[in-house]
């Protein structure tokens, strides 16, 4: 799995029509155990800075499944038959800040750092799902961003709307930094 590709559920919504979430988990369900592997993936890239914690396979199914059930709802009572890329990354980003899949190890005092994981870790994924190049060390406005967003996604209810629009211009800076050498 590339990241970009959620895999649509248009096909089933024109074979099977409303769906109870169950019956929809069991229809998609190789398409979850993909993006489960994709979004570990992703925390295995950055886990060695945050020691003490570990990532909860359980809550992780939980948020791939909820975002397919979203998604699947954004289809059935919306006119959209396509979600965009920017739409995909901020449903995962949403779930993810929401069920926070990364744990602390038990007996592991907390940091704010640590305590601010999860949040990094549905940034990161939502810049990995649209290839947005996150290194911070970049730019002092690429740190402040990251830190900014980060304390967002973790403190505040965040509108999958305005995260899909944070996430097009950034992926348009980040197209335009990289034509610019």
């Amino acid at each position: 799995m590339d990241g970009n590709s959620a895999g649509d559920i248009d096909p089933i919504i024109e074979k099977h029509g409303r769906l109870s979430p169950g019956d929809l988990l069991d229809l998609v369900g190789d398409r979850i155990k993909e993006r489960c592997a994709f979004l570990e993936g992703i925390y295995n890239r950055f886990c060695d800075r945050w020691p003490g914690v570990y990532l909860n396979r359980y809550l992780l199914q939980e948020t791939v499944e909820s975002y397919f059930c979203d998604v699947y709802r954004l289809k059935f009572f919306r006119p959209v038959n396509l979600i965009n890329e920017y739409k995909k990354a901020a449903y995962t980003m949403k779930w993810i800040a929401r069920i926070r899949p990364i744990q602390m190890d038990e007996g592991h005092g907390p940091s704010t750092s640590t305590l601010m994981v999860n949040s990094y870790y549905a940034l990161m994924s939502g810049f990995t799902l649209l290839d947005i190049n996150y290194d911070a060390k970049n730019s002092e406005w690429w740190k402040t961003y990251i830190t900014d967003t980060t304390y967002l996604l973790h403190y505040h209810s965040v509108s999958v709307e305005s995260l899909t629009q944070e996430m097009c211009v950034l992926q348009e800076l980040d197209a335009a930094r990289k034509a610019d050498g």
